[in-house]
């Protein structure tokens, strides 16, 4: 069992469990600012208070021995992304050095939740506002979770953003993620940046796929490379 408590910035935490530490399970408390700045929607965030709720008077025995802790200092993390051949080849993306890229596929049951579309769209309405397109050489898909999602999207007039940014947006369903349809690689030579959740070799074309957050997949898109989202400090008031 792993128990975890984040007091400022949050960073994804998705499978890192058993990558990282082989814990069976994992209990994560959020305290202070890593709330505030999770970014959830109105539905993610009535499902994470029902489960604070749930949760709340799980603590430690008094004087539990531990065989080891760990400190982590989130606000010094970096994105990370997964090097090609698996899941678990987790860098920092400034570690990887001039990554370019021929695919960008945001796309997955597991990639193109809500809060996922909800990043991506901030990464375009950013690269629209700077006047900036899809890199050129790279074909970048987008592809919704679930139905649900899509109709979310398309509330949110997030749909038509996403296509005048020279996205191709895709109805829900499996796809690059199992080797099937638009997103796949077509040569052992491609790159392709995606937020599906695995990238052993085959699994999404003879190509490389990297892992990356949707924040650095769609970054990537507009750069044509690998690179991290940074979005501008806010002023002071």
């Amino acid at each position: 069992m792993m128990i975890t408590q984040i007091q400022e910035t949050p960073s994804p935490c998705g499978a890192a469990s058993h990558q990282f530490v082989a814990a069976t399970s994992a209990a994560i408390r959020l305290l202070g600012r890593a709330v505030d700045q999770l970014g959830l929607s109105a539905r993610a965030a009535r499902r994470l208070l029902r489960v604070a709720r749930t949760v709340a008077d799980l603590e430690s025995d008094p004087g539990a021995e531990y065989e080891w802790t760990m400190n982590i200092d989130a606000s010094s993390l970096q994105p990370m992304v997964a090097t090609p051949g698996d899941p678990g080849n987790g860098v920092g993306v400034d570690e990887i050095g001039d990554v370019p890229v021929d695919i960008v596929y945001a796309g997955s049951c597991t990639g193109a939740k809500r809060d996922d579309v909800a990043m991506a769209a901030r990464v375009v309405e950013r690269a629209l506002a700077e006047r900036r397109v899809v890199a050129e050489g790279v074909d970048a898909y987008l592809q919704y979770g679930s139905v649900d999602v899509e109709r979310y999207a398309l509330e949110q007039g997030w749909h038509e953003r996403f296509l005048e940014a020279g996205i191709r947006v895709l109805a829900p369903g499996c796809g690059a993620c199992i080797n099937a349809g638009p997103g796949v690689s077509g040569s052992p030579d491609q790159v392709t940046v995606s937020s599906i959740n695995r990238n052993f070799p085959g699994r999404s074309g003879p190509g490389k796929v990297y892992l990356a957050s949707p924040f650095t997949v769609l970054a990537s898109a507009f750069a044509g490379k690998i690179v991290g989202f940074e979005e501008p400090e806010t002023a002071a008031v």
